[in-house]
């Protein structure tokens, strides 16, 4: 008989200040070619369970484990996340918090260059896995461009690259649109026909994943196996069991017939040829749609659509940058009446909370329009016990399950808004099983009925096909990379980018070296003609030394006047101002010379010359390089929390901006940790060093241009000296 891959016996796992266990007594082994579909409700310990499999569990996350875990005959207790991911592959539910690298072949390479492998030997197994998730056409682009669904397909190219027996798909579909998702499962149908690994699939949505099972296992509430069989078996013998659990059952096609309701023809939300930008761009562009009153009016179209930012516009919540929005006749970005008549949820239910109980973030709304204490109170109290959280009143929000933050932000957009206003949500049904997401449709329906416009954005086709009354489809602002079928030939490895120049090619080291005196001296000097110099000098390395590009265009704009304003000082035009002029001349030369590695070098590039010339530990500088990409993301998520901030009509200016600190880091902290816990999967910081493809090494050129730069500062220094 054929050794299992991995075993679990008698399991149960205690996640650290945890009053109970995540799973209970579980048992099973996964054969070589088994796919198996790991299902339950929230909160059963699929995702506990699935750490368990690589060590992540107790090597990463603290947890007390009973029983034993095997994985490939090496019980994990005794074995590092390095020596488990070669026979046990991860790829997690969120794209984004799986990116590491730069480029697409990087990110591929990132793991096998954590466990050793040749370069040769890297780059032969990065081809062959993103030639069987079809990027490989794709590999020297950032991973920021690619869809959600090529994302993941990157994550699952990531896992293959690895040559594992068995690879875990923690929901790899939960963030993505049907095309995403079908992208996803394409990639994972291919790798299951190649015969030569097995799959542990964590899936919500059975439908999706039950063609490609072979078997399932399913949880209870407390942690437990409640069934293991044939998938078949299992949904035919238990079906009553697998609902009342909350496991959504595959059903049959949806009819395309909207659900029928009482709608007017008169639009209560319209908008016209609107556009709204983020980060410099348009996300949304010439978009007109009308939503009736008394409509249940859903939002879709595929991932990077705008869906989010159509129905932030609709509600007040972001402003438009072309057209017009207006509600009951009004633009809803000035009034603030409007908030009483449109309510908005955003998707992360802890952007919109401001209050440090549960009780007093359903008075915050009502105390606002200074209502009489009693009524807050009794209006608190009811909906509370309509939310199903009286017993967690006086618990922070942030101490709720996710099903719970859900009603409860649904809870505070409704308890001051009247029957007949609007109620609009992002992906209300996201995280939540059959039972949650029963119960938080129902409630629509019930508000549905009594009047309310209720506006979801979501990827749930039951919910639209059997609850929308009218639907707002956004296609994509640009074409989703399709997966092309494999090709097993062999392409030359030919660059994309133009050939590099002179400063391009020096080791990123030797340009920091070059550049630091200079940066020191300019710091100490108030003339202004040596900072004029480094000026003029810096920005004609910039252009002769690399190529050009747009953060060189913008500084141009900036550079140029600058000179031109020095010039005209040595003349004695505006003399008086000399002081202050030569003051900023030294910033713009810092800048300048700052430019220089900064623009000619690749973050990772610096980051491999630091490990090989100063012998910096490399775990420290690949993690400050993951945290860097993360940066964007922060900005982004301080402006959702702002708009939501705004909307509950809580200041966030001055002192009271502080309390955005607080949702900020604790999303910060939640991301930085599902970041950690992809690098270990991927065995980052298992041995003392690791492969560098492309070794930085100290060569004549660099020391031609690190005297080069000492001796241009010398002598510029004489020169404003002298002046």
């Amino acid at each position: 008989m054929t050794a299992p891959i991995v075993a679990l016996s008698r399991v149960s796992v205690t996640h650290e200040g945890a009053s109970r266990p995540a799973i209970r007594d579980v048992s099973f082994a996964i054969a070589p070619g088994e796919v198996v579909l790991l299902a339950g409700p929230s909160g059963s310990g699929k995702s506990t369970l699935a750490l368990t499999t690589n060590g992540l569990i107790p090597h990463a996350i603290d947890a007390e484990v009973a029983g034993s875990v095997t994985v490939a005959g090496i019980p994990t207790s005794q074995a590092t996340p390095a020596q488990l991911g070669t026979h046990v592959g991860m790829v997690f539910q969120d794209p984004d918090a799986q990116v590491v690298t730069g480029s697409v072949r990087d990110e591929v390479a990132f793991a096998l260059e954590n466990l050793l492998l040749s370069a040769d030997e890297i780059a032969a197994r990065c081809e062959d896995s993103l030639r069987r998730v079809g990027l490989w056409e794709r590999r020297e682009e950032d991973p920021a461009v690619l869809s959600g669904g090529g994302r993941q397909r990157l994550a699952i190219a990531c896992a293959l690259a690895m040559r594992p027996a068995l690879i875990v798909l923690d929901e790899p579909t939960a963030n993505l649109d049907p095309d995403g998702a079908a992208d996803v499962y394409s990639a994972v149908r291919d790798v299951i026909t190649s015969g030569d690994r097995s799959l542990l699939v964590i899936e919500h949505d059975l439908a999706a994943a039950l063609p490609l099972a072979t078997r399932i296992l399913v949880l209870d509430h407390e942690g437990r196996l409640a069934f293991d069989g044939a998938p078949s078996d299992v949904l035919r013998d238990h079906a009553d069991e697998l609902r009342t659990l909350g496991v959504a059952l595959p059903s049959p096609p949806a009819s395309e017939t909207l659900a029928g309701a009482r709608t007017s023809a008169d639009p209560i939300i319209t908008a016209r040829d609107i556009a709204v930008a983020r980060g410099g761009r348009d996300v949304l562009r010439d978009v007109s749609a009308d939503v009736p009153r008394g409509s249940f009016t859903a939002i879709i179209g595929p991932n990077g659509a705008g869906k989010t930012s159509l129905a932030q516009a609709l509600a007040g919540v972001i402003p438009v940058s072309r057209g017009a929005v207006r509600v009951e006749g009004e633009d809803p970005w000035r009034p603030r009446r409007r908030a009483r008549a449109v309510r908005f949820v955003f998707q992360n239910p802890e952007h919109q909370f401001v209050a440090h109980t549960v009780r007093d973030e359903l008075a915050h709304d009502l105390r606002r329009l200074r209502l009489p204490r009693d009524e807050v109170e009794t209006r608190v109290a009811r909906m509370l016990d309509r939310l199903g959280l009286a017993d967690h009143a006086d618990q922070h929000p942030s101490r709720l399950s996710g099903g719970q933050k859900r009603r409860l932000s649904v809870g505070t957009a409704l308890i001051a808004m009247p029957p007949s206003g609007v109620l609009i949500l992002d992906e209300p049904l996201y995280g939540q099983d059959a039972i949650r997401s029963a119960a938080l449709i129902d409630m629509l329906e019930d508000l549905h009925a009594a009047g309310t416009t209720i506006v979801v954005v979501t990827h749930d086709d039951a919910l639209v096909a059997q609850h929308a009354t009218h639907v707002i489809e956004l296609p994509g602002m640009q074409a989703v990379e399709s997966a092309p079928t494999p090709s097993t030939d062999s392409a030359p490895d030919v660059p994309t980018t133009r050939r590099p120049r002179a400063l391009d090619t020096l080791n990123p080291l030797a340009k920091f070296a070059a550049v630091i005196p200079a940066m020191i001296g300019l710091v100490l000097t108030r003339d202004a003609i040596t900072p004029a110099i480094f000026l003029a000098l810096s920005t004609l390395a910039l252009l002769l030394g690399t190529r050009f590009t747009r953060q060189i265009a913008l500084w141009l704009g900036v550079a140029l006047p600058a000179i031109v304003i020095v010039l005209a000082t040595g003349f004695g035009v505006w003399s008086g101002l000399e002081a202050g002029i030569a003051t900023a001349l030294r910033l713009a030369a810092l800048l300048a010379l700052a430019l220089i590695p900064g623009v000619t070098s690749d973050g990772v590039d610096t980051v491999r010359a630091l490990v090989a010339q100063l012998r910096i530990p490399y775990r420290i500088g690949y993690a400050a390089l993951a945290a860097v990409r993360f940066v964007p993301r922060f900005r982004y998520e301080l402006g959702v929390i702002r708009s939501a901030r705004r909307v509950r009509g809580s200041a966030v200016r001055g002192p009271a901006a502080v309390s955005l600190l607080v949702p900020l880091l604790a999303g910060g902290i939640r991301h930085a940790e599902r970041v950690a816990l992809a690098m270990d999967a991927r065995a980052f910081g298992a041995y003392p060093t690791r492969t560098e493809r492309r070794e930085w090494r100290w060569r004549a050129p660099d020391t031609a241009c690190v005297v080069v730069g000492w001796a241009v500062t010398a002598v510029t220094f004489v020169v404003g000296a002298l002046h």
